[in-house]
């Protein structure tokens, strides 16, 4: 029989943590906003039918894999092509495009004996789509 323990996540765990205490600064934004029932929320994304339309025909299978992919954890542009099994400069370009999206953010990082990578972190965990469709 195989036990496993859980830890508790602590005050101190947010406060050693960058990722954690990011997260917290943003929620208590999220719930300050809602307290005051702001008519937007920070860190949401709003579009327009015209944006909305261009978001979902840029977001293809192959991007949409690549955000699956990093929201798995941290990876480097070569790490997505090879998990990916595409060119790495074709992920590079569909990187590019996810960040002008808004849904990656692309940190250069010093990647020893070799000059720096891209590392592409998901803005977020969750992608959430709420369409109201209107007679043209």
């Amino acid at each position: 029989m195989t036990t496993t323990t859980t830890k508790k996540i602590t005050l101190k765990d947010f406060a050693k943590n960058r990722a954690l205490s990011e997260h917290a600064r943003k929620s208590k934004e999220v719930a300050r906003a809602l307290d005051a029932k702001a008519d937007a929320l920070p860190h949401a994304r709003s579009f327009t039918s015209v944006q909305f339309e261009e978001f979902v025909t840029q977001l293809t299978p192959k991007r949409f894999e690549l955000l699956r992919l990093a929201f798995k954890r941290r990876r480097s542009i070569v790490e997505l092509a090879i998990a990916s099994h595409r060119d790495q400069s074709a992920v590079s370009r569909d990187v590019a495009k996810l960040q002008e999206l808004g849904l990656v953010t692309v940190e250069l990082v010093a990647n020893p004996g070799h000059g720096q990578m891209k590392i592409v972190t998901p803005v977020a965990a969750r992608i959430a789509i709420d369409a109201q469709l209107e007679p043209a």
